[in-house]
């Protein structure tokens, strides 16, 4: 399905659902009337939802195309759920039977929704991060589950005398499959980066629990014989289906690195499994205060308490590991690092000294100027450490003037002689206010970045769009895999090749690239190289044209080929 038709059907879809969700929560139209548009509409657009997830899957690669192929699978069942209840209702004229056929379909399509769920692509993170993501799943199920037995299974229980086992079976199954379902929203929810930004995803995780509190309601209703066909109750699941035809329409939109960044650490990760706690003790202070009960509710703040304290604990772990490891990191960066250009410095210096006389004036002069440029080598790598320690010194430390992008394109492609083949286009006029030794550290740091992870072709593109300059630098190397697009600007990462000894490299180039781009109030991004097949590393500075000058020279785009 091309992406166009996909999106527009499933705007309308949505557009659809909400605005029945809307006649239905407000009691627009009565009752009979409601109950028959109700029963039409649903199976359109439940189904319609779930063949469109299908569709959309198609974009995506991998693990992710299977997750939404098991959501788009999932949200069928429930529409075929809806048709046969209508089909009952509607053509047959009786009530649907409970349990029936209806429940078969309902019933297969939340494991089907659970499964794609827990396949969403995520990081795995460290053994410390894996074992709190276990705690934090398992004190989110255990608060659901405790939850889901006091509000809904302990008065189904209570009265199981007067249903049939079946009928209690699979009414209990409803609160449990939705409770599983939460639970495993928000346990792989707080498992991925807070920098995720997959609208679809989002929009499933708000689609469930809208289904889940329509489930809830629907049994408390229907345990009270109070449920009516057409109500407000009904309109959450059309909001579910409506947010799963929106889930489906976003599906066509290119996956951006920072749905792909890396673990983070914030207070909510420890607060929202904490949250269930609190809840618990809400229920438990209620139920105390009206009837003096409450054992059950003992039992699960043991159990819970238990866990928080385990999940603690490996918190203070997991941080300690990381700060062993950053040290670590950090020490065998720049001991590699240094090594390579002090062992050039000292054996040029120690061949020089050594057969100065049976040398010509150009041999010393060849020796000493290699060692020069090993040497100024090595004041980069300090003088990004110094850069990297010192988080506020690219904001403090600029000196901003008028520069002309050209000069420091050709200067900085100058001065580090590239000995492969390059490439340089330069539009003209391209001026911008910033740092020009900054600016020559960015360019020099990507094509630095360029020439050490390419295959051989290095290309410098200086541009003006939509308000700024954009100075990009591309390679005909294998490229960056998508998941470490977004973590490959942090400092000392360094991606795919963070364990390949045989590259040299200390991760901090692009890391050092971002801060001073963000000093300038620019923007920095990574895309697949067009040009040369390879990796695209590109900045964005907001750009000063001539005419607010006064005083420039305009120039012919300038070329350069090495």
């Amino acid at each position: 399905m091309k992406p166009g038709v996909l999106r527009i059907s499933g705007f309308s879809l949505a557009t659809v659902a909400g605005v029945l969700a809307v006649v239905l929560g407000t009691g627009a139209i009565d009752g009979d009337t409601a109950t028959v548009v109700s029963d039409i509409i649903y199976p359109i657009v439940s189904i319609g939802a779930g063949l469109l997830l299908i569709a959309g899957a198609m974009s995506r690669y991998g693990r992710d195309r299977v997750s939404w192929i098991l959501f788009g699978a999932g949200v069928t069942s429930l529409g075929l759920g809806e048709l046969t209840w209508v089909w009952y209702e509607l053509i047959q004229g009786i009530e649907p039977p409970f349990p029936g056929l209806p429940d078969v379909f309902y019933l297969a399509g939340y494991p089907a929704l659970a499964v794609a769920m827990l396949l969403t692509p995520r990081l795995g993170g460290n053994r410390y991060q894996r074992g709190a993501q276990v705690v934090d799943s398992i004190v989110i199920t255990v608060g659901l589950s405790v939850v889901a037995w006091l509000v809904a299974l302990e008065p189904m229980y209570q009265e199981a005398g007067e249903t049939s086992l079946a009928e209690f079976v699979v009414g209990a199954a409803y609160p449990v499959a939705d409770v599983l379902l939460v639970a495993t929203a928000v346990a792989v929810g707080i498992r991925k980066s807070w920098r995720l930004r997959d609208r679809s995803l989002w929009m499933v995780v708000a689609a469930l629990v809208a289904m889940a509190v329509g489930d809830a309601v629907y049994l408390a209703q229907s345990w009270s014989d109070s449920y009516v066909s057409g109500s407000w109750v009904d309109a959450t699941w059309l909001v579910s289906y409506g947010l799963f035809a929106l889930a489906a329409a976003g599906l066509t939109r290119p996956v951006t690195p920072r749905q792909l960044g890396g673990l983070s650490h914030t207070l909510w990760h420890i607060l929202i499994p904490a949250t269930f706690v609190y809840v618990l003790v809400a229920i438990h202070v209620g139920r105390k205060a009206v009837d003096g009960e409450g054992y059950t509710l003992e039992a699960a703040f043991s159990i819970l308490g238990l866990l928080v304290l385990m999940r603690i604990l490996l918190a203070v772990a997991e941080y300690r590991h990381l700060i062993n490891a950053e040290r670590n990191q950090l020490v065998s960066a720049v001991s590699h690092e240094l090594r390579t250009p002090l062992t050039a410095v000292q054996g040029y210096l120690d061949l020089a000294l050594s057969d100065w006389d049976a040398t010509t004036d150009a041999e010393r002069i060849e020796m000493v100027e290699i060692a020069r440029s090993e040497a100024e080598l090595v004041t980069r790598i300090v003088t990004d450490l110094i850069a990297t320690s010192r988080d506020n010194l690219h904001a403090t430390d600029l000196v901003p003037e008028v520069v002309d992008v050209r000069s420091v394109v050709v200067d900085t492609t100058a001065a580090l002689g590239l000995p492969r083949h390059l490439s340089a286009s330069v539009d003209e006029d391209l001026l911008v206010v910033a740092d020009r030794k900054r600016l020559a550290q960015i360019v020099s740091n990507l094509l630095t970045n360029a020439m050490r992870y390419g295959g051989g072709a290095v290309a410098v593109e200086a541009l003006r769009s939509n308000g700024h300059i954009e100075i990009a630098v591309h390679d005909d190397g294998p490229g960056v895999p998508p998941r470490f697009r977004d973590v490959i600007w942090d400092v000392f990462e360094r991606g795919s090749h963070r364990f390949d000894a045989s590259t040299p490299g200390s991760g901090l180039g692009l890391g050092i690239v971002r801060s001073l781009v963000r000093a300038h109030g620019g923007q920095t991004g990574y895309r697949d190289s067009v040009m040369l097949g390879g990796a695209c590393f590109w900045v964005r500075l907001p750009a000063t044209r001539p005419a607010e000058l006064g005083t420039h020279k305009s120039q012919p785009p300038t070329t350069v080929t090495r």
